[in-house]
């Protein structure tokens, strides 16, 4: 078997089923980059997800805000109307 980049890999790792070989895989090049997005369970406590490139691209829509960025501007736009 060949990786992608065209080296050999080796049986030691083609018997653990891994798809690169072992430059490719120290160096990094077959992980993708990751993404991190603040999720908010409590109002004081956030915490971080990861995800990969895929999954953020795909969820993308969830996390960028809609809308005025302030509750008071919401509030204050139904008084005067």
């Amino acid at each position: 078997m060949h990786c992608k980049c065209g080296n050999h890999i080796e049986k030691e790792r083609s018997k653990l089923n891994l798809k690169s070989c072992k430059s490719c895989a120290f160096t990094g090049k077959d992980v993708g980059k990751v993404k991190g997005t603040m999720i908010y369970s409590h109002k004081t406590a956030p915490s971080i997800q990861i995800v990969n490139k895929d999954v953020f691209d795909s969820t993308r829509k969830y996390y960028v805000p809609s809308g005025a960025r302030s509750a008071v501007k919401n509030f204050s736009k139904n008084l005067c109307s």
